[in-house]
């Protein structure tokens, strides 16, 4: 019976079989010599010739080595503890970096499952209330189960790393999207005191012009029925979105819905669709956040919704305020950090706009972006969510 325990649920078939060799439990140290880099973290050089890995995800450099791949890193402290780099090549390291050489065993099968295993660990022995960190016991004293077979260790390992790298290149993908979006949102719209932007489409040369926002919209507040009364909010007739939804960006349904009593007795309105959502309260960093609705929908009272008049394209705007999300925070009454949005704030909003067509040109472009990223986004979820679960299934 305790054989089975040792034994992965998937497994390559050339390793499994009815004498298929049960997988062991040992410690690390055993496969590994774990050491730690000697330096402070301000060593870094601008232009090193050599990687400097602290306890941050973000790689510096450095002009002095101290190691040699192949290893791997581990950040012993800080937000980031547990976070694990490859080192190839000579490199150096802070002094609450750990270092792993000297493999015995092979070493992306090693960076799998301490990948797998530490992050439990470092959970469960956190030293410092709500900042753990590694101590090298921790590290050296790990329990790993481990196939001593070596062709096994590596087609393991192989599979994983391709999965990383795979998960890596639609990690870039994304990152590439999201910055093209950032420096074009900056290039098609005019800066601050000029009324032209540096990027057109071309046929357009007019210059912007500067509108107040709540003169070309309407905009609306919404509210929350009773919940002391059970019949404004069954049966699920109408959908009502609260604050917190405004993080999906595009609303296509709401976690929440009312009842037709309940649209009738409470001051929540039906807000038409491709209205512009913007938060004007919320927790932490909500207020400010704007999304679009693409259905018609009802919200609370923290939420703004502005319908925009025949002038004004509704995805413009949206791009226009996602862009001022900032500008919005230090707008709100208050200081900045306290306070809330209201509906005279925004309906004193100035806004840049274009003619109608210039606007829906720069509105379908920005949602195709936007598109875009979503899409590379929900692929890196699917690539990230295949690893976890091949992880549980591949590794006791």
């Amino acid at each position: 019976m305790e054989e089975k325990k040792k034994i992965p649920e998937i497994r390559f078939k050339e390793f499994n079989g009815e004498n298929a060799t049960a997988w062991e439990q040992r410690k690390l140290g055993e496969f590994v010599d774990v050491t730690t880099g000697k330096l402070d973290a301000n060593a870094m050089v601008e232009d090193g010739k050599f990687d400097f890995y602290t306890s941050g995800i973000k790689k510096y450099r450095i002009d002095i080595p101290a190691f040699e791949g192949p290893a791997i890193t581990i950040a012993g402290n800080g937000a980031t503890v547990g976070y694990m780099h490859l080192a190839d090549g000579k490199f150096n390291a802070y002094q609450r970096t750990y270092v792993l050489t000297g493999f015995r065993a092979d070493r992306s099968f090693l960076y799998s499952e301490i990948g797998n295993r530490l992050p439990r660990k470092i959970s469960e022995e956190a030293r410092t209330g709500n900042i753990p960190y590694i101590v090298m016991d921790m590290l050296t004293e790990l329990d790993i189960n481990i196939p001593l077979n070596i062709d096994e260790q590596k087609r393991v390992g192989v599979f994983f790393a391709d999965l990383d790298n795979l998960i890596a290149l639609h990690q870039r993908k994304y990152e590439k999207t999201v910055n093209i979006k950032k420096a074009m949102l900056e290039k098609m719209f005019p800066k601050k005191g000029e009324k032209f932007p540096e990027v057109r489409f071309d046929g357009f040369t007019d210059a912007w012009e500067q509108r107040k926002l709540g003169d070309h919209s309407n905009i609306l507040a919404g509210g929350t029925p009773s919940t002391q009364k059970p019949e404004y909010w069954e049966p699920k007739e109408i959908p009502w979105m609260s604050s917190g939804e405004v993080n999906k960006k595009r609303l296509t349904g709401t976690n929440d819905m009312i009842s037709k009593v309940g649209l009738d007795n409470s001051s929540a309105r039906w807000v038409k669709e491709n209205s512009i959502l913007i938060a004007l309260a919320g927790q932490g960093k909500t207020r400010g956040i704007v999304a679009v609705n693409e259905v018609q929908l009802t919200t609370n009272q923290s939420i703004a919704a502005i319908e925009p008049d025949e002038t004004l394209y509704y995805e413009f705007v949206f791009q226009n305020l996602g862009n001022r999300y900032d500008e919005l925070r230090m707008s709100s009454s208050g200081d900045g950090t306290r306070g809330g949005l209201n509906k005279k704030i925004l309906s004193d909003l100035k806004i840049k706009t274009p003619s109608y067509e210039e606007q829906t040109k720069i509105g379908i472009f920005f949602k195709q972006l936007d598109n875009l990223i979503t899409l590379h986004q929900r692929e890196l979820d699917k690539l990230k969510n295949i690893k976890k679960a091949m992880l549980e299934k591949m590794f006791i």
